[in-house]
């Protein structure tokens, strides 16, 4: 997988002045950042009007509705790292501020979650909170094709939360897990980088990991990288 295509390309011009302060008003409303962060991605709105028309000590004035505009500074700053609204009207005017902006990677980071096969896919950051003990229980029991167990009558089951499958396991009652020795797997998650293999009914998905697990999962558990595509 060629990384290299990958949505933060950080720009070295500017030398000294990168830790410049720069004050931006968006439609009357003040923002403060430095020319490293606005000249983070080449050839964005930002970084073209910062490096053709600003001044030390200047303000820049962008006619423009102020209500996302920190999400496109964090954008910035965090690079892949960046969470998109969970909600779906702010995705889509986030999306019309990433193309005003010529920002292409942020845009594509608000389109809906619809994956295929061969896409590259990482877990999103919100969601790891939720699904690292899963995961982990997963790693550990080899008997498990889903993550999600419940017990019923003493009997522990295995089913999906966001279509139908379904599983018996027969052999994961055994495993008494010790979760805080797993705790860099939660951190390592953050990192972690899978293969859509199969796509499964309209919600969930087959990844394949880079550390060698096959899971079954929910779209709505992760992002699409974007511009890469296993080859």
């Amino acid at each position: 997988m060629d990384k290299s295509q990958n949505s933060m390309s950080f720009s070295q011009e500017g030398g000294s002045n990168l830790s410049e302060r720069v004050m931006l008003n968006v439609g009357g409303k003040k923002f403060e950042t430095t020319v490293a962060t606005l000249t983070r991605i080449p050839d964005t709105v930002l970084a073209v009007m910062v490096s053709d028309r600003w001044k030390t000590g200047d303000e820049i004035f962008i006619d423009r509705d102020p209500k996302h505009f920190g999400k496109v500074l964090n954008y910035l700053r965090d690079g892949d790292h960046f969470v998109v609204p969970a909600d779906t009207e702010a995705c889509e005017e986030l999306k019309r501020e990433a193309h005003f902006y010529n920002m292409p990677f942020l845009a594509e980071l608000c389109l809906p979650m619809n994956v295929d096969v061969a896409d590259i896919v990482q877990w999103k950051r919100d969601a790891i909170e939720i699904y690292w003990r899963p995961f982990v229980r997963y790693m550990v029991d080899d008997s498990l094709s889903l993550p999600f167990i419940y017990d019923r009558n003493n009997h522990t089951l295995a089913r999906c939360i966001a279509c139908e499958e379904f599983q018996d396991p027969k052999c994961s009652y055994l495993f008494d897990i010790n979760y805080t020795a797993w705790e860099p797997m939660r951190h390592h998650m953050y990192n972690m980088t899978g293969e859509v293999t199969q796509l499964m009914g309209e919600n969930c998905c087959i990844v394949s990991w880079d550390n060698g697990q096959q899971i079954h999962l929910p779209r709505s558990a992760l992002i699409k990288v974007p511009g890469m595509q296993h080859q």
